[in-house]
């Protein structure tokens, strides 16, 4: 009996050991994603906040119109390629297979450029009939047709971006992606409207840095697999990559329709200067899925581990550490919006302030989708993709069907309104799902701490919103006063023993490594 007991426990620390070195490497990937996902975010940010106020909300609309129907026909373009070269790419890497490596690099990037250039001369030559027959917006037919041009280039830079993947070279994917293509678009933009061109000019800037990051892309590819223009013999097997891939496309297809149909259907049903407003919102409170859109990718090969391994209990503990703290960060930003709203749209321009109101829903949608965690990934990882894809479809039904019904009545709060409510009901399903099939969900009485110390946050916050009514405070200081007022509250609540260990992981990050942070441990 005692060696049965000495062997369970033996088992019992090994198992938190490697539980231990999970979520080290879950925070420590998650604040690398997180640097990443900072510097695209606010790169993007401030590109979109100098278009806004340079274009006005009519220009910036029809620019804004136009790039989402890039963005949805390059989703289609590249044919789900960017999945198939990640998967394929890395099973061949890891039988160092450089022929079947070669072939599927160069396979998707010859047809990703063919294809490409095919859906280009499709929306050039549809331009006028997309513009006059489905929007009624005659200026939208050169918008389209000088974005038409850029379609090529734009499906190879993000083909490259997951190509380096393959190759484990996430910087390279942040440096072409994430930081030079936002970066070059600002250069050029600046430089162009010094020269007095306007709505062409950031399309044009737009061209000119897909173009100049689609060369870099391919340049850091061939420093990263030189083979790919080497004289190696080349064994394709195409039905497999594009079989794969195009199934990974319309698995995808709900996603873009959330990404894009909003603002599709208003472009529709409004006016260009209402696509620019909603679009304005609808980028500043995206902002606040920066911490769930960092930490679950590195999630979710635990995830595929664990389930694999009916680890089921180190799996939700893992689900409920990872969503808290998700969570954690994404509350005090989503309020932040809320309490901010008509100060935040105001840095766009005076004519954006009336979309204070779509900030405030779409900001609480995407806390709603941050407290239910990567419950979608679950399941895909799980074995219950065919339910996954069901709750996706029904995301994308949902959310056409509320535009078509509320966009009429109520404009873009009415879009605001049928997106927030598409994303909560496909989430409180997902929850619903993964506690029927799994048993697990991803909260625990702790969870309550960071709301308590928000409503904490907030009445000090509604205290200094008196004071500043009779003083003037400025707003900054405001949620300076928040934020501290949160942070203070949390620590004082206290932390878990697995709190504890987030913390120590994210000591050990490179951030607090530099010297500023160590004169302080």
């Amino acid at each position: 009996m005692i060696g049965v007991a000495s062997s369970k426990k033996i088992r019992d620390v090994d198992s938190r050991s490697h539980f231990d070195e999970i979520v080290n490497d879950v925070v420590k990937g998650g604040f690398i994603g997180l640097g990443g996902q900072v510097s695209y975010k606010a790169l993007s940010f401030i590109l979109h906040i100098a278009l806004a106020r340079i274009l006005g909300p009519y220009s910036y609309g029809l620019y804004v119109l136009g790039l989402t129907i890039l963005t949805l026909l390059q989703r289609f373009s590249s044919l789900g390629l960017q999945n198939g070269v990640v998967r394929f790419g890395a099973i061949y890497l890891g039988r160092k297979d450089k022929a079947r490596l070669k072939a599927v690099l160069r396979s998707s990037y010859l047809i990703s450029l063919g294809s490409g250039i095919v859906f280009s001369m499709v929306l050039f030559s549809l331009s006028g009939f997309i513009a006059t027959g489905i929007f009624d917006k005659p200026d939208l037919a050169l918008v389209l047709k000088l974005f038409a041009l850029c379609l090529p280039f734009y499906s190879l830079m993000m083909v490259s971006a997951n190509s380096f993947k393959v190759f484990r070279k996430m910087e390279y994917e942040v440096i072409t992606h994430n930081v030079f293509h936002p970066i070059s678009t600002l250069f050029m933009l600046g430089i162009i409207f010094l020269l007095g061109y306007r709505l062409l000019g950031a399309i044009f800037a737009f061209i000119s840095s897909s173009l100049l990051s689609a060369i870099l892309a391919a340049y850091l590819l061939y420093k990263i697999f030189p083979e790919i223009i080497s004289k190696i013999r080349i064994e394709y097997d195409l039905k497999e990559l594009l079989t794969y891939s195009l199934t990974m496309l319309l698995l995808g297809f709900s996603y873009i329709l959330l990404l894009t149909i909003d603002r599709i259907m208003i472009g529709f049903f409004g006016s260009s200067a209402d696509v620019g407003i909603y679009n304005a919102a609808s980028i500043t409170a995206v902002q606040a899925s920066i911490f769930l859109g960092s930490f679950t990718p590195i999630f979710l090969p635990s995830i595929a581990e664990l389930s694999n391994q009916n680890r089921f209990n180190e799996l939700e503990n893992l689900l409920k550490l990872v969503t808290r703290w998700v969570f954690i960060f994404t509350l005090p930003l989503s309020v932040i919006f809320v309490l901010f709203s008509k100060e935040i749209m105001g840095i766009f321009g005076h004519e954006f302030r009336m979309g204070w109101t779509v900030l405030v829903v779409l900001s609480l949608a995407q806390l709603i989708n941050a407290s239910t965690g990567p419950v979608g990934s679950i399941l895909t990882l799980g074995g219950r993709q065919k339910m996954e894809l069901l709750n996706s479809s029904c995301l994308g039904l949902c959310n056409i069907i509320l535009n078509i019904f509320l966009i009429p009545r109520y404009g873009i709060l009415g879009a605001a309104i049928a997106t927030a409510s598409s994303l909560t009901l496909v989430n409180v399903l997902r929850l619903f799902e993964v506690y029927s099939f799994f048993k697990m969900h991803p909260y625990r009485y702790s969870y309550l701490k960071p709301i308590l110390a928000s409503l904490v946050a907030f009445g000090v916050w509604l205290l200094m919103d008196l004071f500043r009514q009779t003083h003037e405070t400025i707003h900054v200081s405001g949620i300076f006063i928040f934020v501290i007022t949160y942070l203070l509250t949390i620590t004082l609540l206290g932390f878990d023993e697995e709190d504890k260990l987030v913390l120590q992981s994210i000591k050990r990050t490179q951030l607090f490594n530099l010297p500023v942070f160590r004169n302080f441990s």
